[in-house]
Parts: structure tokens; C-alpha cells; sequence
């Protein structure tokens, strides 16, 4: 992707919070949202390097928080290969196998 097409993306979201260690971007998470009934959290990322340092939980819980306090209770996010028991530490559940959703990848 193009810078442009980055910037474009982001200035989607509902909202963004981002985490800085002297002028470094280390950590970033987004909510996209109806801004009534359904969220997704996308995007959590927090570098190797920081995490273990509750970056990552200041980011959930603060994205989180900002779902309930606008009454969203269909709050759904993405969670990264391995990353499960991290979410589950703040309440997320795994889908269940037969759970709804699908998805579908495009090739460039």
C-alpha cells in the first residue's frame, strides 16, 4: 500500500490511540465503528521490543472503554496468530468454531 492509501484507511476509523517512547511510534490500536451497536478493534499492535510493559492492555482497555461508554456491546476484534490468551486476560472470547463470520482474502 501506498502512503496515501494508509492514510486514507486510518482516517476511516472511529477512533485511533497511539503509544510513543520519545518521538517513536511503539504501539497502536483502532476502533472501526456505527458508532451505535457493533466495534471492531483492529490493529492492536505493540513493537516486540515494548511489550510485556502494559502497553498493549492501556491500549485495549482504553479502546474498550471508549465502546462502552458510547453503550456498544458488540465489541469484536482481530486478534493476531498466538496473541489469544492476552485478549482473554480482559474479558474477549474466542468465537466459538461454528460462530458467524467469514472472510474473504484477494490476492493482488
Amino acid at each position: 500500500m501506498t502512503a496515501e492509501e494508509i492514510y486514507n484507511c486510518l482516517s476511516g476509523s472511529w477512533y485511533m490511540v497511539s503509544a510513543y517512547d520519545e518521538g517513536r511510534l511503539v504501539g497502536y490500536g483502532r476502533i472501526l465503528s456505527d458508532g451505535k451497536m457493533h466495534a471492531l478493534i483492529t490493529e492492536m499492535i505493540v513493537l516486540p521490543g515494548y511489550q510485556g510493559r502494559g502497553i498493549g492492555e492501556g491500549i485495549l482497555k482504553y479502546l474498550t472503554g471508549i465502546c462502552l461508554d458510547h453503550h456498544i456491546r458488540d465489541i469484536q476484534l482481530f486478534a493476531a496468530k498466538g496473541k489469544v490468551d492476552f485478549y482473554e486476560k480482559y474479558g474477549y472470547s474466542k468465537r466459538p468454531g461454528d460462530g458467524p463470520g467469514m472472510e474473504i482474502k484477494y490476492k493482488p
